[in-house]
């Protein structure tokens, strides 16, 4: 793990840390509780306590079957972003080859609706479906505020987060 300098955003005081850059899921299973736990690629800065996140992104890989996750900073939720990130790190000619997803987090806060991402789980109820649209963007995102809806039909908080993602979509177009 490289040990890089951070700078604070908010006051510019430099420090050096310990950043991750991916996981092997399928070599280290025990970072997967750090991971939703939301405890990598973060610290607080020892002058004014601003949380700093190290890194924007990080990528959690599997190996059989070959599968890519990006966790990435929230601030970069958007369909848009996640269209050109992926053609920049996967050429067109391999993209068929690994499955990848894209998944927006918070570091440094705990994010245990992750669980269904890593490992491959459905949602059980309105809730987990809603929580899990909240770190996705687009078509995914969709889908999961709609399952949302359908097992509790009140959930106003759903059917705003899911009007959200239809207009991002519409301004992507």
């Amino acid at each position: 793990m490289p040990i890089k300098e951070i700078e604070c955003y908010n006051c510019g005081t430099k420090l050096k840390k310990k950043v991750l850059e991916s996981i092997n899921i399928s070599e280290n299973p025990r970072q997967k509780k750090e991971i939703i736990q939301g405890k990598i690629n973060f610290s607080y800065c020892p002058e004014c306590k601003t949380k700093i996140s190290h890194k924007t992104h990080i990528l959690l890989s599997y190996l059989d079957p070959p599968r890519w996750i990006w966790l990435v900073d929230k601030k970069h939720q958007n369909p848009r972003y996640q269209e050109e990130f992926f053609r920049s790190i996967v050429p067109e000619s391999y993209s068929g080859l690994i499955n990848q997803e894209m998944v927006f987090v918070e570091f440094g806060e705990q994010c245990d609706c992750l669980n269904f991402i890593l490992d491959n789980k459905q949602p059980q109820n309105s809730n987990d479906w809603l929580n899990l649209g909240k770190i996705l963007t687009g078509e995914k995102a969709i889908e999961c505020f709609k399952k949302a809806l359908r097992l509790d039909q009140t959930l106003a908080e759903a059917k705003k987060l899911l009007n959200d993602e239809l207009d991002k979509l519409k301004s992507h177009s």
